[in-house]
């Protein structure tokens, strides 16, 4: 009995002397990750590259959405305004909007006479 409280004594010193060397970071240089260091180091600067990047495509994306809609909205603008000055051109409709708003002006009894130069 005094066999396995000595071997439990000594795991439980083991574990106690790896969780510090863990936690003051001596296990990388017990298993010499010191020559690693700059790998490391490269290592995560590409993860954050990666990361940066990602985050900059995915707002661009945002973006582009965003002016989709604003087109989209646009052209169904554009269509309205269309439809508006194609009712305009109407002759008889343009000589209401004129009696309406008060004015002399009539339809032509003459065609339009083009000027040469």
């Amino acid at each position: 009995m005094s066999e396995e409280t000595a071997q439990d004594g000594k795991r439980e010193r083991r574990l106690d002397v790896i969780l510090k060397s863990i936690g003051r970071g001596e296990i990388l240089f017990t298993l010499r990750f010191d020559r690693y260091f700059p790998h490391i180091v490269y290592g995560f600067f590409l993860i954050f590259m990666v990361l940066l990047m990602n985050l900059m495509i995915e707002k661009t994306m945002v973006q582009v959405e965003e002016n989709k809609k604003v087109i989209y909205d646009l052209k169904i603008a554009l269509t309205h305004k269309n439809t508006e000055l194609i009712g305009l051109e109407k002759l008889s409709s343009v000589q209401e909007l004129l009696e309406k708003a008060g004015s002399d002006l009539g339809i032509p009894d003459d065609p339009a006479v083009y000027i040469e130069r």
